[in-house]
């Protein structure tokens, strides 16, 4: 192998000692790319005081200035932070915005001064608007290839919302090639009017060494599951976006004729509390357990344990955690949003309607009656494993740099 790519990335979200799960599906394809690139990650943080009194957020406090993560040199310049006790969800592209300088101006010094002392190649954004102002100074001043990597809600909601609507349509004006998880978000953007780009549509892809097929029986002996019950996996954040609301409810019209459904949910957010009550209101107590957020070594054997993955969402990318059910040979039952078709095949899963509960019970029937072929999702996985798409992202890395 010749010289290695010196890469520096530009990220509002990573994996933390404190946060280990957090967009885990990045720090794979980094590690992935050690192969062939030398990295290092900027990842701006919140400044939080360290005082422990009334402070929920104390345990964030104590994030380095520098640290290693997977073995690679991440920095955390720490910016002012719009306090989340005032968060409403509505306001998140205004509150990004704003946020967006202030990282901007906590991370311009180190940024530079990596520059200077390290000289990278590439430059790579993973987002467009937290990382616009930062991405774009490097490439003008210091003269650097820009890539941004999109992956749903930064096209779907900020591209179009003011103010981060200005802060998108910055940073891919001066994107030299923009990576999409899916055709559907290049198309999206081309409607939009970003043209004469080099775009590549690369998905992060399963890290197959990792989710694998394993006994079930014996997944769920470990995991303390009952052998012989039906059982649905949701695994995702809980937020209205990610539609649990509707997999519960159609839990229960499921265990009108069949009582042994067990639905398994894995995660936490803001979400967490109204989708319990709803459980209880529902009377289904004994038909869905919320597991709490588990780490992401866990979670190959609760896809091994369960017989169908659920994912209702209203809006994704291309889900990375389609393509790592699939990986330990489950089906899966998905919404028909963005990217989601682009995965989801007949051979391999359903695809519903989104906000319908009739229908996502309906295909997750047919999903539990079904006799799948392995082969098929195996194969389907490996379509979208991890090493593939590293070695695409390296492909578009060399054509920038004409190697």
């Amino acid at each position: 192998m010749g010289k290695k790519i010196r890469l520096l990335v530009i990220t509002h979200t990573f994996p933390t000692k404190h946060n280990p799960v957090a967009a885990i599906f990045l720090l794979n394809q980094l590690i992935e790319l050690k192969r062939y690139c030398d990295i290092k990650v900027i990842f701006p943080y919140a400044y939080i005081p360290k005082i422990r009194l009334l402070n929920p957020y104390y345990r964030f406090s104590i994030i380095p200035d520098k640290e290693k993560i997977g073995g690679i040199e991440v920095h955390h310049p720490k910016y002012l932070m719009i306090p989340r006790i005032l968060f409403k969800l509505r306001l998140l592209n205004f509150y990004l915005s704003i946020e967006s300088f202030f990282s901007y101006v906590a991370s311009k010094s180190l940024a530079e001064g990596i520059i200077n002392k390290w000289n990278p190649d590439i430059v790579h954004m993973h987002g467009q608007i937290s990382e616009s102002l930062l991405g774009v100074h490097l490439k003008k001043k210091c003269g650097k290839p820009l890539v941004a990597t999109l992956y749903g809600d930064d096209v779907n909601r900020f591209a179009r919302q003011f103010p981060s609507n200005y802060l998108s349509s910055f940073a891919l004006k001066n994107s030299d090639a923009i990576i999409c998880q899916s055709n559907y978000l290049k198309n999206e953007l081309r409607n939009m009017g970003v043209k004469n780009k080099r775009f590549f549509v690369i998905p992060m892809g399963a890290l197959l060494g990792k989710f694998r097929h394993r006994n079930k029986k014996k997944a769920r002996k470990i995991l303390n599951l009952p052998i012989e019950r039906k059982i649905l996996l949701f695994v995702g954040h809980l937020f209205a976006r990610k539609g649990v609301e509707y997999l519960i409810n159609a839990v229960k019209i499921i265990v009108r004729d069949d009582k042994d459904i067990l639905c398994c949910i894995i995660g936490s957010g803001h979400s967490e509390q109204s989708l319990k009550r709803l459980m209880l209101d529902l009377g289904l107590g004994r038909h869905i357990l919320f597991l709490g957020q588990k780490n992401h070594d866990e979670i190959p054997l609760y896809m091994n344990a369960c017989d169908v993955f659920v994912l209702p969402s209203l809006s994704e990318g291309l889900p990375v955690v389609l393509c790592e059910a699939l990986a330990c040979g489950k089906p899966v039952v998905a919404t028909a949003v963005s990217g989601t078709p682009e995965l989801v095949t007949e051979g391999v899963g359903y695809l519903v309607k989104p906000k319908d509960a009739d229908d996502l019970a309906v295909k997750i029937s047919l999903a539990l009656s079904r006799k799948w072929d392995k082969k098929k999702l195996f194969g389907r996985a490996r379509e979208f494993s991890v090493s593939a798409s590293a070695k695409k992202v390296v492909g578009v890395y060399k054509n920038l740099l004409k190697m």
